[in-house]
């Protein structure tokens, strides 16, 4: 399994903040700001490819 380097951690860490504090202000549910985040971020050029494998998902899924 591909590990995230701390900068690519950082990032998401970093949007999901914003994105949660942004959601907080309009009133909006969090998981909406996150698909509207998702949705723009899509559009910037040089998107960054993130490894999803199956090991990944259960690994995330599995812990409690």
């Amino acid at each position: 399994m591909d590990e995230l380097s701390i900068p690519t951690l950082g990032m998401i860490l970093l949007t999901a903040s914003l994105v949660a504090m942004i959601s907080r202000r309009l009133r909006l549910p969090y998981s909406v700001g996150l698909v509207a985040a998702g949705i723009a971020l899509s559009f910037l050029p040089g998107g960054v490819e993130l490894p999803l494998s199956r090991d990944l998902v259960f690994t995330v899924f599995s812990h409690r």
